[in-house]
């Protein structure tokens, strides 16, 4: 089993009704705001908590003041903001993955390029509060694995920077391609693009099959009060049980590229979110050789990762097959070795074992820091998890 954090969007999602709802499981407020408000541009925000009823559901709502703003900001903007700040490095990747994930939904909205894009609602102090928040309180939680349940979307339109627009509004629907959703008969936006963003950016769908044993429950409520169902968002942790899968495999043979390309259509497909890339040579017609590509991607992304390959390669087309998969449960954790900490991943094996592999990253970064081999730092890590292993 495993350490998960589950969503249940059954009455819509925004980014302060997810933080409130972390903040109901048991986030520390106080060490959560003194994290966050500890950015410089966020220094003169204040937030604070209170407990409200939303129909006969007793929830966390957290109210966040700012002083007025004019202006607007960018992706580099936020970009500047985050690696200025003092937060952890995998906080300040979240970050990043959040703010470029709303970003990428604007563009394709607006037929603009990504680096252009000035957010408006979203650039605010307050939506940055809840997106730093956001990340801020998942290392708290201890970066559990993230899921989501089918998320349920009002309808009608709303007015925006742009105009009035549709509900969903069209960056949300975006940010939401490849989940499971519902259209609820309600003339309300119930998700957010800043809510949207973070169910992206973090969460994957809930396998039908997973079988969860909840820990805590919690509830965070929104600023309206809606008719019928209550504007909350449930959450639980707990454990999730070894489940059946599904990942999509992407396959393309080429044999007109040169050979130098496919190391940065690697690195890229990686920097895209891939769960794996390899090659294979092949013989193909006319008895030339050539390589195929395969690509192991999550369902949701697939298409995505499709229109990078024609994008970035010489290949015509993309093969697309849905494959179960069946995984151990995994998650991270952080070792001390005589070189500093490196992070780690241990795995659940059945029978109840554990298996740990150290983090090629960390390793990297602390062999770097260190100035020793690489092999080092690993060896190091494992005689720090048999210690730990044989003291308990």
């Amino acid at each position: 089993m495993t350490n998960v954090l589950v969503i249940d969007p059954f009455s819509g999602t925004s980014g302060d009704m997810f933080l409130a709802a972390l903040v109901d499981l048991g986030v520390p407020f106080e060490m959560l705001c003194e994290t966050v408000l500890g950015v410089p541009e966020l220094r003169d925000v204040r937030a604070t908590r209170k407990t409200v009823k939303r129909g006969v559901i007793e929830a966390t709502q957290i109210i966040v003041e700012c002083p007025t703003e004019s202006h607007h900001r960018s992706v580099s903007d936020i970009r500047k903001i985050v690696n200025g700040s003092r937060l952890e490095d995998n906080v300040k990747k979240g970050i990043i993955k959040t703010f470029d994930a709303l970003a990428e939904a604007e563009a394709k909205v607006h037929g603009s390029d990504r680096d252009d894009v000035h957010f408006h609602e979203v650039g605010a102090l307050d939506a940055m509060f809840d997106i730093f928040g956001a990340h801020v309180a998942l290392e708290l939680l201890g970066n559990p694995l993230c899921y989501t349940r089918p998320i349920v979307l009002g309808t009608g339109k709303t007015n925006s920077q742009h105009g009035e627009i549709p509900i969903p509004a069209p960056a949300t629907l975006e940010l939401l391609a490849g989940y499971r959703i519902k259209l609820a008969e309600r003339d309300e936006e119930l998700v957010t693009p800043t809510g949207a963003a973070i169910i992206a950016s973090i969460f994957a769908p809930l396998p039908e099959d997973a079988f969860i044993t909840p820990a805590r429950v919690g509830y965070g409520a929104g600023t309206r009060e809606s008719e019928g169902l209550p504007n909350i968002l449930r959450a639980f942790v707990g454990s999730l049980e070894r489940s059946m899968g599904h990942v999509c495999i992407l396959t393309s043979t080429i044999d007109d590229m040169n050979p130098e390309v496919y190391g940065f259509v690697m690195e890229q497909l990686f920097a895209q979110g891939v769960l794996d890339v390899y090659c294979n040579q092949v013989m193909m017609k006319k008895n030339r050789p050539g390589v195929e590509l395969t690509v192991i991607t999550e369902e949701m992304d697939a298409h995505r990762i499709a229109d990078f390959l024609m994008a970035n390669s010489t290949t015509l087309g993309v093969r697309i097959h849905r494959e179960e998969r069946v995984e151990l449960p995994r998650r991270k954790d952080k070792l001390e070795t005589p070189y500093g900490t490196v992070t780690i991943k241990i795995a659940d094996r059945p029978g109840g074992a554990e298996t740990m592999s150290p983090e090629y990253e960390s390793c990297r970064a602390l062999a770097k820091t260190a100035g020793v081999p690489i092999i080092d730092i690993y060896e190091a890590a494992r005689r720090a998890w048999d210690k730990k292993q044989h003291t308990g």
